[in-house]
């Protein structure tokens, strides 16, 4: 028998796996658009590629760990470590708003509209932190 879970307690985790999904994804665009549109060849890092591959190779791991922990969060059907799952969301928070602020200072290199891809980084990145401190702060509360 499964025990009821409340309204409170479902809602933060529904938001953060809606989140997840769509923070991924536009990780993982974001990546191969930068793949696709950058110049391989060059030695601004030293290694024979540019910081533009190394970004988006980097987008590309975000975005396969956050799809791969919100895939994993879906398969659960009870939630035993919310803590640990706000955490993760605050860490994802942290990283997506990183890569946002990354391509409105133009340190990615450029792509078809970094504003758009950086504010819309931003704002999954603001939301991951949002839903993230609420899924701890409703696990503190029912202790």
């Amino acid at each position: 028998m499964q025990p009821e879970t409340s309204a409170a307690s479902r809602t933060p985790r529904t938001v953060s796996i809606v989140l997840g999904i769509a923070g991924g994804a536009l990780d993982l665009g974001v990546g191969l658009l930068i793949l696709a549109t950058a110049p391989m060849a060059s030695t601004e890092t030293g290694m024979g590629v540019t910081w533009g591959y190394v970004g988006a190779i980097l987008l590309l791991l975000l975005g396969g760990v956050v799809l791969g922990s919100t895939v994993r969060m879906i398969g659960m059907r009870r939630t035993l470590r919310r803590r640990s799952e706000g955490f993760l969301m605050i860490v994802y928070g942290v990283l997506m708003l990183s890569a946002g602020l990354a391509m409105l200072g133009r340190v990615l290199p450029m792509i078809q509209a970094p504003e758009a891809s950086g504010g819309a980084m931003i704002a999954v990145g603001l939301g991951m932190l949002y839903i993230g401190a609420t899924m701890r702060r409703i696990h503190m509360s029912f202790r």
